[in-house]
């Protein structure tokens, strides 16, 4: 009988380290024209498996974007998302105070990380 073993799995705040990983899964953005802002990865090992973005939306809402670079398990990734959905309501809109300025902090993050679409991180 053959068993398979799998990686442990870790949810945790994206950081400065992690954007260069990010660009190579940022293909699974739904909607590339919004402003995103990541802020927790659902990581295995060094890779990225899951990752939440802030977003401002085409009608200037916040709403919290799941994008997926490898298939998780449905129980993980529900998990996931109430993790992010919590982050989002209780730590990052307290961190910035309004949600005008959890905006401002989203558009400038996204003109720092994609001057005239080039990076300056990649």
């Amino acid at each position: 009988m053959s068993t398979t073993t799998l990686q442990p799995y870790s949810i945790r705040e994206v950081d400065l380290s992690d954007l260069s990983l990010l660009k190579k899964v940022q293909h699974t953005v739904k909607n590339k024209s919004l402003l995103h802002m990541p802020f927790l990865l659902l990581a295995q090992n060094e890779s990225i498996a899951a990752f939440s973005l802030a977003t401002v939306s085409e009608d200037n809402n916040l709403t919290v974007e799941i994008c997926y670079g490898t298939d998780v398990p449905e129980e993980l990734s529900n998990v996931f998302k109430h993790r992010a959905q919590t982050y989002f309501e209780q730590q990052l809109l307290t961190m910035f105070g309004s949600e005008e300025s959890l905006k401002r902090g989203i558009r400038h993050f996204h003109d720092w990380v994609n001057p005239n679409g080039n990076s300056k991180l990649a």
